[in-house]
């Protein structure tokens, strides 16, 4: 497996040695390559990225979608595996595992999200909800069955075969954010499959103020309103309710009232949020 690793870097001093480090360590892959666009930075991302990456070079104008495609462009693999710089393999085999069923027809697949530790109950349980220990294939076939997460996709670790990438346009597009959905999206329409695969794990989360949630939630509206007549998103409230009811659940679980109350507050941020972003 020859394998092109690209990862997005903003004042991500801190991640690089370690995540590149493990990276490297994965078992079972007879070549990796690093390659970090970096967006200017406050701090030394852009001289850490050139120790610790194969190519590293600055990005002017970053954007979610045009600045992983350029990447791309200058990989080596024949596969092309995306991650954030706020990830961290799980084990060893995580890359491996995250390859290992690509082939002509099921093109991608994306990783289970294990929240970090010292991140709170209500994240941990997002995470369980979102990422699941159950293998899912998407596809057209099996839209009903698996709803909403039909097109659920997350390239804060993700692969794709690079012939297929460059096949379905990869990431050639201007987007405020959710460039993964898109290209979930026209996997399926060109009839193809890609794989959630639990046994790819790496550590991902976040402690977002309200306010950084508000503005999330209102990117994430003006994404689906722009994309409304391309993609089908008529499942996200439903989906979203499943996800309110069983965070509280576990949370009630768990004793954690506390915490059900600053979720309320929390879903009615993201609420709130989403439907600016839908005006």
């Amino acid at each position: 497996m020859r394998v092109s690793v690209i990862c997005p870097v903003y004042n991500g001093e801190i991640y690089l040695k370690n995540l590149f480090s493990k990276v490297r360590e994965q078992e079972n892959i007879d070549f990796i390559e690093i390659i970090a666009p970096v967006s200017k930075s406050s701090d030394s991302s852009l001289q850490e990225a050139e120790k610790y990456a194969d190519l590293a070079y600055e990005v002017i104008d970053f954007n979610h979608g045009k600045t992983r495609h350029e990447a791309a462009l200058k990989a080596n693999g024949d596969y092309l595996v995306f991650i954030t710089q706020d990830v961290m393999p799980v084990d060893n085999l995580w890359l491996y595992n995250l390859l290992k069923d690509l082939n002509e027809e099921f093109v991608a697949a994306f990783s289970r999200q294990i929240a970090y530790k010292e991140h709170g109950e209500i994240e941990k349980l997002i995470r369980d909800f979102n990422y699941p220990d159950i293998k899912r294939v998407c596809n057209k076939e099996n839209a009903k069955i698996n709803g909403r997460k039909n097109i659920f996709y997350s390239d804060a670790s993700s692969a794709i075969l690079k012939t297929e990438f460059f096949k379905l346009g990869g990431y050639d597009f201007i987007v405020p954010t959710n460039e993964d959905v898109i290209l979930a999206n026209n996997i399926i329409k060109s009839g193809k499959s890609f794989i959630y695969e639990p046994n790819s794990k790496v550590y991902h989360s976040h402690k977002l103020s309200l306010k950084d949630t508000y503005k999330r939630y209102e990117a994430i509206g003006k994404f689906e309103k722009l994309y409304s007549k391309e993609i089908d998103f008529s499942n996200t409230n439903g989906e979203g309710k499943k996800l309110a009811l069983f965070t509280v659940k576990n949370l009630l679980k768990k004793g954690k009232i506390f915490d059900i109350g600053y979720f309320g507050v929390d879903i009615l941020v993201r609420l709130l949020g989403y439907r600016k972003g839908e005006e």
